[in-house]
């Protein structure tokens, strides 16, 4: 078998388990908000992948966002020392002892949008490598590896939904129950969740390298 064909059948053989190893949904339970009126603020669970150049966040909301036509979805990211526990939106939000370096905020009401910042010295803005996308119940966020962070194998993250002004995380990812009891009060991420980030290509090189001593043992 000539090293292309190894290649090539790497290529297939390790399709699935890059898509397995760079894929994680998380769950959330719905209701779970201080009024559960606002349906449209609900997370019910948030789908992450990535491929060499992307990481994809698809959050989709108990309710139908474009009926509703408000609401700012936000992520928080902790991927290298150091950072800040406050946001650069001034949202009424307590990390629980997490520092964040990445922020992410978008919004569905007044056309969209999305903005980006990183912590070097206080928040900084910077929108290269960010969109987003919306449809009835969910909202994507894809932002680039390299506005992440080329050399970052994994990160910390917590997703939240907000209002306007000083409002608190109306509901956290990182939780499965009432994270604020109002809009004038404090709201408190649970544990950040974790998404591992392997290198562009390492998991195909693997795969060679295994068909390839696999190929030698015959």
């Amino acid at each position: 078998m000539s090293f292309q064909s190894v290649a090539i059948a790497a290529a297939l053989l390790v399709g699935t388990s890059m898509a397995s190893a760079g894929y994680m949904t998380e769950y959330d339970a719905t209701g779970d908000l201080f009024d559960n009126g606002y349906s449209n603020l609900d997370i019910s669970k948030v789908e992450i992948s990535h491929d060499d150049a992307n990481v994809n966040m698809k959050i989709e909301l108990h309710g139908e966002i474009t009926v509703a036509n408000w609401g700012k979805y936000l992520v928080a990211i902790d991927a290298y020392e150091g950072g800040a526990a406050d946001n650069p939106w001034g949202r009424n939000i307590d990390y629980s002892g997490v520092e964040a370096d990445r922020f992410i905020g978008s919004w569905v009401d007044g056309g969209g949008g999305i903005l980006g910042y990183k912590h070097y010295g206080g928040w900084n803005e910077d929108n290269s490598g960010l969109s987003m996308s919306v449809d009835s119940n969910s909202v994507t966020i894809t932002f680039s590896r390299d506005w992440l962070g080329a050399d970052i194998s994994k990160f910390d993250f917590d997703v939240m939904t907000t209002g306007d002004g000083n409002a608190p995380g109306v509901d956290h990812l990182s939780r499965s129950d009432v994270a604020t009891p109002g809009w004038g009060d404090t709201s408190y991420s649970g544990d950040f969740l974790t998404y591992n980030l392997p290198a562009p290509g390492a998991l195909l090189l693997l795969g060679v390298a295994g068909l390839a001593r696999s190929r030698r043992r015959r």
